[in-house]
């Protein structure tokens, strides 16, 4: 177990109460045990640079920039985000957009490095051109594969010190999204992401994972949800970690986050997003890693039980260890988590 970290720059988003580029951040909602704060913009791309928001300023060692009409080449990218220090930003393929240049200006330190996830198709050498042309980045690199297995297996390669693994679908989101929280959190003694997430094709194993697998010593494996557990069958000893569907899978994993698992304290912070789309729980994902609190799933207009239960043991815990949960945040609007949900959010944290 290892001692979850304070962030390098912390990112509490209750100290950013702001409006940015039309993205409402930090807007603090009243409630008895914790602070609840919405993470959002008028869409998918400005609710990831709200989220980026944390590292105003030049907070920003590196950025990774992901795709925003898919989630294939990013279910990985949490770990590696969080391992460099920097948000995960959206953007189209084809060209730079306007708001996120800003949000590259504005958080990335002088010299820093941006990472573009995923070939050509995913994000053009127009965007990359344009990327390198920013006033400040010291860099441009190109992650990519030949295929998303792949993808995940060259974002591995760039975290060589993190010697834990999770395995999840690659054919579908929800479980990816809960797992790159997890093995994003930086460790207290390597200063790296704990781990590592790696795709399977649902119940069969890439040779491209397979391989990876093979050639590193792990030392915990987990493999999240059900398609993940039968294809690493023969292939790595992992531990289940599955629940009957997509919000009780990602509730399994919030309860990694206890004291007496993964770490040794509480945590004092959550994330809450909906699992009935990927984006905002993807740029949510990196930075609730950066934070070292876990990423909860919920649907829209109420939450579910699982995930209601995941949020008042890990406030239990939380308390029995000394600390407690003191901000819970909510990426996206009220189209993706209503005021429902909010306040049931609140309610579980008391």
């Amino acid at each position: 177990m290892t001692a979850r970290p304070r962030p390098r720059r912390r990112a509490r988003l209750a100290l950013l109460a702001a409006v940015v580029g039309g993205c409402t951040l930090g807007v603090a909602v009243p409630a008895q045990a914790a602070d609840l704060f919405r993470v959002e913009g008028a869409n998918r791309v400005a609710t990831a640079v709200a989220a980026a928001q944390s590292f105003a300023h030049g907070g920003a060692a590196a950025v990774v920039l992901a795709r925003s009409d898919s989630y294939a080449d990013s279910l990985a990218a949490a770990p590696l985000a969080s391992d460099r220090g920097g948000p995960l930003l959206l953007n189209r393929p084809d060209v730079l957009e306007p708001q996120v240049r800003d949000a590259i200006l504005d958080v990335l330190a002088p010299g820093g490095t941006v990472y573009l996830l995923g070939g050509d198709n995913a994000l053009s050498p127009a965007v990359a051109d344009a990327v390198r042309s920013l006033p400040g980045v010291g860099g441009v690199e190109r992650i990519a594969g030949s295929n998303r297995y792949a993808t995940a297996v060259a974002v591995a390669s760039k975290l060589p010190a993190s010697r834990n693994v999770a395995l999840v679908t690659g054919l579908n989101f929800p479980d990816g999204l809960a797992a790159g929280a997890l093995m994003g959190v930086v460790d207290s003694e390597t200063q790296h992401s704990l781990g590592v997430v790696l795709l399977t094709q649902g119940p069969t194993m890439p040779a491209e994972t397979r391989d990876l697998l093979r050639s590193r010593s792990w030392n915990i494996a987990l493999a999240v949800g059900g398609p993940a557990a039968q294809a690493a069958q023969g292939t790595i000893s992992a531990r289940t970690v599955s629940g009957s569907g997509r919000f009780e899978t990602g509730a399994a994993v919030a309860g990694l986050f206890a004291s007496d698992k993964f770490f040794k304290d509480g945590t004092t912070r959550v994330g809450i997003a909906t699992g009935e789309n990927w984006p905002d729980a993807l740029s949510g994902s990196a930075l609730m890693a950066y934070g070292g609190g876990p990423l909860i799933l919920t649907a829209r207009d109420t939450l579910p039980s699982a995930s209601r239960q995941a949020l008042v043991d890990l406030q239990k815990d939380s308390r029995s260890a000394g600390s407690s949960i003191v901000e819970a945040h909510m990426f996206g609007g009220t189209t993706a988590i209503s005021p429902t949900v909010e306040a049931q959010v609140g309610d579980a944290l008391r």
